[in-house]
């Protein structure tokens, strides 16, 4: 097939709204993963320019309209352009031995100063950073009596430090989770990727879902449920009047329309009628546009309440930092039966009074307390092998289907 009917063929399979969000436009938030493999979030603001610290930086209209995902190289006038990443690692197994090497600093015959003066003139365009790894390598004594796999080695350590190239990922639900927990896990009270994955599997969340949530982990739930939900929606129970759901503002996704939210001090509220009178003819426009508001704010808790006390919610996903027990049980009358309830702590023990409740009452069966393990491996040839570090835990989670019944 040529590339330009496949390419169309692609687009009626994918659709324009689908092709459309893995293209970078003016105010998405972009997560930029630079060479240290060290990440930031980024608003792409028209007009600005993007700073990546000691890598360069680049004006952010190079960038819109690019695609997520492709690795790109800063150039001269804060340029950018597609980098072509090398091929596989082909380093293999030789008779050299790193057995005579001494490590001294006085195998490098550049200079400190010689070395500043390089990435100076890295930054400023004028030399690139294959340019520096290879006079780095040149004037290495050492470095031709390594092995083939401690060349390369070598090679990807100067990489990390002088490449001026960088990957754009899009704001998802798993970019951001793998963000926050290797930045500040405690923002979203340290959930793991994989741990959210089987939160969301476990849930069984579908395209047309209603979820009841309890996310006090600035929004990462909520914000992954919102990812898989279409023509449903996510009612999200909060502390205080105003939901703190700061991960969203993230996501390039609107959330009109399929994200609602509830103090629960107004869970049993009851909504008396709007009761301002209407506004005189010759009333100012700052009492106008007030009256408008309140009037959308009372029309929407009204929504909100109505929606709650539809019940039947499809399921009740947990991350609290209160007594899960309790949070339980204040919203099960509104879960429809023969749904799932998912609870995450990063704790075992907030668990455990939960799980031994779920298993005494005959309202709930399947009830599985868990703990996630990951492990990332290195994949090249002959140097196949567990990280050397990796993380201690990403929390647990409590599941059971609850079918109704007494002893809740």
């Amino acid at each position: 097939m040529d590339a330009e009917p496949a390419a169309a063929a692609a687009a009626v399979v994918a659709g324009p709204a689908q092709l459309e969000r893995t293209v970078i436009k003016a105010g998405d938030h972009v997560i930029i993963r630079m060479p240290s493999s060290n990440t930031k979030i980024v608003c792409i603001r028209a007009d600005s320019t993007v700073s990546l610290g000691k890598f360069g930086s680049f004006n952010a209209n190079a960038l819109i309209g690019r695609t997520f995902g492709h690795t790109f190289t800063i150039v001269q006038n804060g340029q950018i352009e597609p980098h072509h990443q090398a091929g596989f690692d082909a380093a293999d197994i030789t008779s050299a031995n790193n057995q005579t090497i001494v490590d001294d600093p006085k195998s490098q015959k550049l200079s400190f100063e010689e070395i500043e003066g390089l990435k100076k003139q890295s930054l400023l365009g004028a030399v690139s950073s294959e340019e520096i790894i290879s006079s780095l390598t040149e004037n290495n004594e050492a470095f031709a009596q390594k092995t083939e796999f401690s060349k390369s080695k070598y090679i990807r350590r100067k990489q990390s430090k002088f490449n001026k190239s960088f990957v754009p990922l899009e704001t998802t639900a798993y970019n951001l989770c793998e963000f926050f927990f290797e930045v500040n896990a405690q923002k979203t009270r340290g959930v793991r990727t994989d741990t959210l994955a089987q939160m969301l599997a476990l849930a069984n969340v579908y395209a047309g879902a209603r979820v009841l949530c309890v996310d006090d982990g600035q929004g990462l739930v909520v914000g992954a449920l919102l990812s898989r939900i279409a023509g449903g929606c996510v009612l999200g129970v909060h502390d205080g009047d105003v939901a703190n759901y700061d991960v969203l503002r993230y996501i390039n996704e609107p959330t009109e329309g399929r994200l609602r939210t509830l103090a629960w001090n107004k869970l049993n509220h009851q909504q008396p009628a709007f009761a301002e009178p209407e506004l005189a003819a010759d009333a100012s426009e700052n009492d106008v546009l007030g009256r408008a508001r309140r009037l959308r704010g009372h029309q929407k808790l009204a929504d909100t309440l109505a929606e709650v006390r539809q019940g039947n919610f499809d399921a009740l996903v947990v991350s609290t930092k209160y007594a899960a027990r309790k949070v339980v049980i204040r919203l099960l009358p509104y879960l429809g039966l023969s749904r799932m309830v998912v609870v995450y702590d990063q704790c075992r023990e907030p668990l455990t009074e939960v799980y031994a409740w779920m298993r005494d009452s005959h309202a709930f069966v399947n009830v599985q307390l868990t703990e996630g393990w990951l492990r990332e491996y290195q994949v090249l040839p002959s140097r196949t092998h567990p990280t050397m570090s990796t993380s201690g835990g990403g929390g647990f989670l409590l599941s059971a289907i609850y079918v109704g019944g007494g002893g809740v």
